[in-house]
C-alpha cells in the first residue's frame, strides 16, 4: 500500500511540473483503449483548465444523481418532507373495530426504512427493521385500534405506475441495486438474505418470497453460491455449495411489486402488535374515485436535504428516483435543465439513477450543472451532500488514502464499462474547479480505469 501510495504521489508531483492538459495526457496514454471525456473549469472565471470530447455523448452512470439531487433541492427546497399515511373510509367504533379496510398510503417517501438521518457511515440502520411500520402501527393502538374487518391495502398511486425505468437491464431488479420504484417503498424495498446449506434467515423476517435452498454441502468443493429469481416470479433459488464451517452467504435481494411488499410486513407488524387483522394485503397502484378521509396516522420523513445527503453518499438508486418524481410533479426535469443554461442537445436523461444505458449527457453538461449549483444559495449545503476524497460514501477508499483527497468532493459513477467521477476540487493554483472524468467503452478492469481517474483528479489540485 505504501509503495502505491509513492507512486501516486510522485505521479501528482511530477503532473505539478507540466501544464494541467499534458498531465492528464500522461495519465491517459495508460489507458489507450477507452472513450475519455474531461471537463474542469474554474469556478471564479469560468475558464476552461483542460477538456477533451466535453461535446461528446457519455452514459454518465450514477453522475446522473448530482442532476437529481440538484433539481430536487432546487424545486423542492430544504423544509420538503415525504409523507406516508394511514386511511380508512369509515371510523373506528367504541369497540375498536374498524369494519373497512386500511389503507396505507405510500408518499414517496425514500426514508420509510430503518435508516438513521443524517448518513451515519459506520451502523448505518437501526436493528429493527420493521421500525416504521411499527411506528405506524403503535399509532393505532393510541387511537384505539384493535381489530381491522378489510384488508391492508398498500397504495402506491401517488405516482404512475413505472417500477423499471426505460434502460434499465433486464435482470437489474434481482438485486439491491435494481430495486423498482414505487410511491410506496418500503426499506429500500429490498430484503437481506443470509444462508447455509440447511438454513435461511431473512431481514426483516417478512413472509413474502418462498426461498427454495438447493445449496449443497460438500467439504471437497469450492464455495460458490448462484441466486436467481425468474421475472415475475416471487420464488428465489439459491443453488452451488457451502462447505462446512464456510463462510454464510449474504446479499440483498430486491422484492417484485414493492407496495403490495410493504402491504404484507404492516400485516405481520399490526399482529405483532396485537391489532387483529381479517384480511389479506393486496396492492392498488390507481387512486378510487372516492380518497378515504380518516387519518388514523402519518409518519414524516426527515427533511429532504438529509435524504439528497443519503442519495449522493452511498449513491443509493432507488431513493434517486424517488426524489426525481417527487420534483417532476412540480415541474419538468426540462424546465430545470433549460434554467441551469444546459444546451437541450447535451442531455438526453431516461432515468434519476443513472441505472439507465440509455442515459446520456456531455461533460460540458455536468461541469455547468456545477458552475450552475456554485451560484446557488444552497451551494454549501448541495457540495456537502457529495463524498469526500479518501474520507466518506463511495469515496471511503479511493485516491490511496491519499491526505490531499479531502480537497475534492464528487460523485462517483460505475457501471459495467463505464466509470466516472464529477464535482469540486479545490485547487492551489486554480482555486475551487468543478470538473467531471468519465470512461465510457472500456474492457480494462474497472479499478484501474478508476486509479487513473483518481490520478487526474489528483492532479486537478494542483
Amino acid at each position: 500500500m505504501f509503495r502505491i501510495f509513492f507512486i501516486l504521489l510522485l505521479e501528482v508531483v511530477l503532473a505539478n511540473a507540466q501544464k494541467l492538459p499534458s498531465a492528464v495526457q500522461s495519465i491517459l496514454k495508460r489507458n489507450p483503449r477507452v472513450h475519455w471525456g474531461i471537463h474542469a473549469v474554474q469556478l471564479k472565471t469560468g475558464r476552461v483548465l483542460v477538456s477533451m470530447n466535453a461535446d461528446q455523448y457519455f452514459v454518465p452512470a450514477s453522475n446522473m444523481k448530482l442532476f437529481s439531487t440538484a433539481f430536487a433541492l432546487e424545486t423542492l427546497g430544504t423544509e420538503h418532507r415525504f409523507t406516508t399515511r394511514v386511511l380508512s373510509a369509515t371510523p373506528i367504533d367504541t369497540q375498536g373495530s374498524l369494519a373497512g379496510d386500511l389503507i396505507l398510503q405510500g408518499g414517496g417517501d425514500p426514508s420509510l426504512s430503518s435508516r438513521r438521518h443524517p448518513y451515519q457511515q459506520e451502523n448505518p440502520f437501526a436493528e429493527d427493521r420493521l421500525l416504521p411500520l411499527r411506528e405506524l402501527a403503535r399509532q393505532l393502538r393510541e387511537r384505539g385500534v384493535r381489530f381491522i374487518r378489510g384488508q391492508i391495502v398498500g397504495d402506491d398511486s401517488m405516482y404512475k405506475l413505472d417500477p423499471i425505468p426505460n434502460g434499465w437491464a433486464a435482470d437489474d431488479g434481482v438485486f439491491e441495486y435494481g430495486a423498482p420504484v414505487s410511491a410506496l417503498s418500503f426499506n429500500d424495498n429490498i430484503f437481506g438474505l443470509r444462508a447455509t446449506s440447511g438454513a435461511t434467515q431473512l431481514s426483516p423476517a417478512v413472509e413474502y418470497f418462498s426461498i427454495l435452498n438447493e445449496l449443497r454441502n460438500v467439504e471437497t468443493l469450492p464455495r460458490k453460491v448462484l441466486a436467481s429469481r425468474a421475472v415475475g416470479s416471487r420464488v428465489l433459488r439459491l443453488s452451488g455449495n457451502i462447505p462446512p464451517r464456510a463462510k454464510e452467504y449474504s446479499n440483498d435481494f430486491a422484492v417484485d411489486e414493492p407496495a403490495l411488499y410493504a402491504a404484507t410486513a404492516f400485516r405481520e407488524v399490526l399482529l405483532e402488535e396485537g391489532i387483529r387483522v381479517d384480511g389479506e394485503a393486496v396492492v392498488r397502484h390507481l387512486a378510487p374515485a372516492t380518497l378515504e378521509s380518516i387519518e388514523l396516522a402519518r409518519r414524516d420523513s426527515p427533511p429532504l436535504p438529509l435524504l439528497l445527503q443519503v442519495v449522493d453518499k452511498v449513491s443509493q438508486n432507488l431513493h434517486a428516483e424517488l426524489v426525481l418524481r417527487a420534483a417532476t410533479q412540480k415541474r419538468p426535469l426540462a424546465n430545470f435543465l433549460q434554467q441551469t443554461g444546459i444546451a437541450e442537445q447535451d442531455t438526453n436523461f431516461e432515468d434519476g439513477s443513472g441505472m439507465s444505458r440509455l442515459s446520456l449527457v456531455t461533460p460540458k453538461a455536468v461541469v455547468q450543472l456545477l458552475r450552475y449549483m456554485s451560484q446557488q444559495k444552497n451551494f454549501e449545503l448541495f457540495r456537502s451532500l457529495l463524498p469526500v476524497g479518501a474520507q466518506d460514501g463511495t469515496l471511503r477508499n479511493r485516491f490511496d488514502r491519499s491526505p490531499q483527497a479531502i480537497r475534492i468532493q464528487a460523485k462517483t459513477g460505475s457501471l459495467t464499462h463505464i466509470s466516472a467521477l464529477a464535482g469540486y476540487a479545490d485547487s492551489k493554483r486554480h482555486g475551487p474547479i468543478a470538473f467531471q472524468v468519465i470512461a465510457n467503452n472500456s474492457n480494462a478492469p474497472s479499478q484501474e480505469v478508476r486509479a487513473a481517474i483518481d490520478r487526474i483528479a489528483l492532479a486537478l489540485l494542483q
